[in-house]
Order: C-alpha cells, then sequence, then structure tokens
C-alpha cells in the first residue's frame, strides 16, 4: 500500500532504492517496516557519520527546537559552527558559509570564484573540472557533474558555457603505465590553464580529493600536490569538492589533509547536518573578501537546529575518536577485499580511502568491461541479507562501501563474509 501511495503522490524523479521504507534508525541499524532489521553499509551516501539518532546529536537538535526554530542568517549556532569548522579545516581557511545541500555548496563555490577573478580583473569566465566529477543534479552542478546518465535530452540546462573537463586520475582505466606517466593527468591542466584557454579566464578547479559518485577514484599519490602547485602558478583558485569525503569519511576530517593541500575554498555538505539538510562552504578571508552583504544566501540558510546538530556531530567525531576509526576500520576492509578480489574474477579492482570503498567489477579483466547487472546483483543479494550497499561510478559497475564511522570491527567481519559468498558467486 505504502508503494502505490508513493506512486499517486511523489514526483517521479525519486528512485526507489529498495521495496520498503525504513522507519527507525539507531547506530549502524535501520529498521524495516516489514519489521526486518538492516545494517547500513552505506549511511544514506556518507550522510550519518555519526550513525543514526546520535544521543548527542538528538540532545543538540530537541534542545535547540525548543529555543528557536528558524532566524534569518544571524544565530548563534551557526556561529559556534562556524568556530568548530574553522578549528578542524587546513588552517589558510577562515570564513565560512552555510547552504541545505551540496548541490548549493558547489554553486557557492564558483560563484565566489567568479566574482573573486573579477575582483581581480580578470574574466574568471570558465571552471575546470574532472571528466569522471558529480558536483550536483541543478544547472549549473550538472553542467559541472561528468555523468550522461543524468544529462541526456537535457541540452543547455547541462551544458552551462564555461566548464571545461580534464581526464580524471583513474589509473585503473587509464592507458597509460602509472609508474612512468608522471601525473600526465594533472599535468592536463596545466596545458588547459596555460596554453588552450589562458589562466585569466579560468575562475578555479574544482576537484574531488577522491571522485565518489564518479566510482570511489582514489588520485594517485602526488595528483593533488601537483593540481595544486599548477593552480596557484597560474593564480587560479583551487577548489574541494569534500562534500562527500569531507568530516572524517576517510580517515581524515578532510580527504585533503593526505597530501597536505590547501586548497583556497572547501565545500561541504552530506555529514556537515547529521542527516539534516546542511551543508556549506569554507574559504580563505582573502577569497572571502570579494563578496559583499547580501550577495548570496538562501532562506534557510544556517538553520539553527541544523547547526546544533551539526555541532554535535564534529564533537562526537572527535571525542569518540571516529575519525581514526575511518581509517582503522577502512584498512581492515580493505585487506579483506583484496583478499576476496583473488578468488572472484569478476572483481577488477578494490580501492578507497577509510571509510569510502569501491568494488569495481568487470565482465572480465582483460577488457575490463563494466558488469553493470552484477554490481546491482551483489547489492540486491546483500539486501536480501540484511545489508545495504550502494552502485555507483559513471559505468554503474561499482559497490560502494560508505558505512557510519560508528562501525566496529565485527561488523565490518559480517559485511567481509558475506561479500566472500557474493563476489564469488555472483
Amino acid at each position: 500500500s505504502i508503494s502505490k501511495r508513493r506512486g499517486r503522490t511523489l514526483q517521479g524523479c525519486y528512485p526507489n532504492l529498495f521495496p520498503m521504507p525504513f522507519i527507525e534508525g539507531k547506530g549502524i541499524k535501520l529498521k524495516g517496516m516489514d519489521g526486518k532489521e538492516y545494517t547500513d553499509f552505506f549511511a544514506g551516501i556518507a550522510v550519518n557519520n555519526t550513525g543514526y539518532c546520535h544521543p548527542k546529536v538528538v540532545r543538540a537538535m530537541q534542545e535547540q527546537s525548543r529555543r528557536l526554530g528558524h532566524a534569518l542568517w544571524h544565530n548563534l549556532p551557526m556561529v559556534d559552527l562556524a568556530e568548530e569548522i574553522l578549528s578542524v579545516a587546513p588552517k589558510n581557511l577562515g570564513k565560512v558559509y552555510f547552504c541545505n545541500s551540496g548541490n548549493e555548496a558547489v554553486e557557492a563555490v564558483v560563484k565566489l570564484s567568479k566574482k573573486y577573478a573579477i575582483s581581480k580583473g580578470k574574466p574568471g569566465s570558465h571552471v575546470v573540472v574532472l571528466d569522471h566529477a558529480f558536483h550536483g543534479r541543478g544547472g549549473l552542478t550538472l553542467s559541472l557533474t561528468g555523468e550522461s546518465t543524468y544529462k541526456r535530452w537535457m541540452g543547455g540546462f547541462a551544458d552551462y558555457p564555461g566548464v571545461i573537463q580534464a581526464p580524471s586520475p583513474y589509473c585503473y582505466r587509464c592507458k597509460l603505465d602509472p609508474s612512468s606517466c608522471d601525473l600526465e593527468c594533472a599535468n592536463k591542466i596545466d596545458d588547459l590553464l596555460n596554453y588552450h584557454h589562458g589562466p585569466e579566464n579560468i575562475a578555479c578547479v574544482i576537484i574531488e580529493p577522491v571522485l565518489g559518485e564518479g566510482g570511489v577514484i582514489v588520485p594517485p599519490e602526488g595528483y593533488l600536490k601537483r593540481v595544486e602547485k599548477i593552480c596557484k602558478n597560474a593564480n587560479v583558485l583551487f577548489a574541494a569538492d569534500e562534500v562527500q569525503t569531507g568530516l572524517g569519511r576517510t580517515g581524515k576530517m578532510f580527504a585533503c589533509e593526505y597530501e597536505g593541500v590547501m586548497p583556497d575554498i572547501v565545500s561541504l555538505g552530506k555529514a556537515l547536518g547529521a542527516g539534516l539538510p546542511l551543508a556549506g562552504t569554507v574559504a580563505t578571508d582573502e577569497v572571502n573578501g570579494a563578496w559583499a552583504a547580501g550577495d548570496h544566501a538562501t532562506t534557510f540558510s544556517a538553520n539553527p537546529i541544523c547547526c546544533a546538530a551539526g555541532l554535535a556531530s564534529i564533537k562526537a567525531l572527535k571525542e569518540e575518536g571516529l575519525v581514526s576509526n575511518a581509517q582503522k576500520i577502512g584498512s581492515h576492509l580493505m585487506k579483506g577485499l583484496k583478499d576476496i578480489a583473488d578468488d572472484a574474477p569478476k572483481v577488477g579492482d578494490v580501492r578507497g580511502r577509510g571509510l569510502m570503498i569501491g568494488i569495481e567489477l568487470v565482465v572480465d579483466r582483460t577488457t575490463k568491461k563494466a558488469a553493470k547487472d552484477e554490481a546491482n546483483k551483489v547489492k540486491d543479494e546483500l539486501f536480501k541479507k540484511g545489508m545495504i550497499v550502494g552502485t555507483g561510478g559513471i559505468r554503474k559497475n561499482v559497490v560502494r562501501i560508505l558505512p557510519p564511522l560508528i562501525i566496529k570491527k565485527e561488523d565490518a567481519d559480517v559485511l567481509l563474509e558475506a561479500m566472500r559468498k557474493v563476489l564469488t558467486t555472483v
């Protein structure tokens, strides 16, 4: 009956990922309307980093909702949360802007970058992105996203002028030898800036430190540092889209910390609101200077309840050692999955950072032809066993594991045991 009610009332843009809705969540467990309990190894696509209904987050939401539910762009929780974010962010960043979704955060990054370029007397008409990137499904962000699934038949809505695509650091599918390529994918960005378009025309280069929807693509060592240097030499802003990677997901508070890069702007979302709609950008003081009051905002920007939840969540990440736990359990899962891959011929690659892991399935390892149907079957078979994982990649052949950061080793072992059975028989 719920499916019929859904069909009668909701627009068709919502994908129906599960046969029934979930009605309750606690920790890493979800309860469905069928009464069955499911272990969530997807965290609502990297949203519930502190798990479902974390007591500190719930308490913060309750207390704030009794005080103030909405105030227009000036409230105490937004300042408290901004201070907390700056305390864990790369030290060159100095100012925070809040919005409601990662999509909005990325749009704010582009808008601020363009305003900054103009303030320096440059056109700043173009933005460089990666060809496997995912930055959102809005008009501008869909143009930045390099996935045809969302763009087909969309014409100009998905073709915002001034978007330049660079090759992704996708070593598994690269035709060059990673040991001797000298980071050619990064060097291509240098070519685009200096020899094809002109650095004065580039507002920013925006990159996910680990490409999430694109297939959990982990850049090779030195890639991000090389891109940062290229941008600095060209006087072009370097923006890190940490909507999915940020706040502990990869085993660091921010994924760009792995190479010690210092982005000029960072976008945040997903885990920031601990399940509530909250996102934002963090910029250097200099770049922030391009804004004038009233240049940019949304009605529900910096909602007090969302900010209170976000503050409690970041404090829990720190107090409970969840970032280091992501590194520890992520390493355990990676080792176990690579062991399984030896006996699973359709596993082409296992990659990831922390608790952001992708398993790329192929028809055979020689041709690397994408095994989309097999990826969906793995997801479905695990769901039958009471476990939730996701799929992704522009070829839809990557099984994605993104559990809450509170996951324990015994939970990971249960998943590994199920994965061994499914991956070796799919």
